[in-house]
């Protein structure tokens, strides 16, 4: 039964690869994803899954849980608007391609519940793209003065804006769907508004009225990215948070 296991696994991990790397090709080039990429590898995975079921290898309360926990928790970040749509779908296509933890060798710590061992490792690898951030910009606050143009701007944000945003040249800005503005009625914000690309379009055009030169943006590199490298560990390497944990303990 294991060498069986095993041969699905490596067919699950394919068809994850394969989606996550078309995911976030398409992303980063357009910011727009079809269902279908989502929907074609999620009804393999539940095939896949219907035959592990009727041969006794997976229960259903294994998918269950996989599946209740994933769509749960990213339909709650998807809510208050953490991350878009297609983030959402991806979690819920991951969790039905992977019912269960793969029964692979893993490096380090393996995953008590894959759903939440890929969400973490996800997570982690979204913290490594916002020091990237910081880098740039403290590399461009050697010629230019990031906060020129609000100075009275708190140094909570000041700092949050570093890992976050980008201070880039209004004519060098490709506005929405790969860049919206940090900037809302004269002041800065942590956190864009996504949702609205003619606000979006209408506060470039603005600033570009008013003289600007520069604006702050928001980072522009999509979270699919994030998430394929997320799970690319999640099934090599293992849980990193417990590793680190265990680690520590001793």
């Amino acid at each position: 039964m294991a060498p069986v296991l095993l041969l699905i696994d490596y067919i699950r991990t394919a068809l994850s690869i394969a989606m996550l790397g078309y995911a976030s090709y398409k992303d980063f080039k357009t910011r727009e994803i079809h269902d279908y990429v989502w929907l074609l590898p999620a009804l393999c995975g539940a095939i896949l899954g219907a035959y592990e079921l009727f041969m006794g290898m997976l229960s259903i309360a294994d998918i269950l849980l996989s599946v209740g926990f994933m769509a749960i928790l990213s339909g709650v970040l998807w809510y208050f608007r953490l991350f878009g749509e297609a983030d959402l779908l991806a979690f819920v296509a991951l969790s039905i391609i992977h019912p269960r933890t793969p029964s692979f060798p893993f490096m380090g710590y393996p995953p008590l519940l894959f759903s939440f061992t890929l969400i973490a490792n996800s997570a982690l690898s979204g913290l490594l793209s916002a020091f990237y951030t910081l880098s740039l910009n403290l590399s461009l606050s050697t010629r230019v003065s990031l906060f020129e143009a609000h100075p009275e701007t708190s140094k909570f944000t000041k700092l949050g804006l570093m890992f976050t945003g980008h201070y880039r040249a209004l004519a060098n800005i490709r506005g929405p769907p790969f860049e919206y503005p940090l900037e809302e009625m004269g002041e800065l914000v942590l956190k864009p508004d996504i949702w609205d690309d003619d606000k979006a379009n209408k506060a470039f055009k603005i600033l570009k009225e008013n003289g600007r030169g520069r604006a702050w943006v928001s980072a522009t590199l999509p979270y699919i990215v994030p998430l394929f490298v997320g799970y690319m560990v999640s099934v090599v390497y293992g849980d990193i948070m417990f590793t680190v944990m265990a680690y520590l303990s001793r």
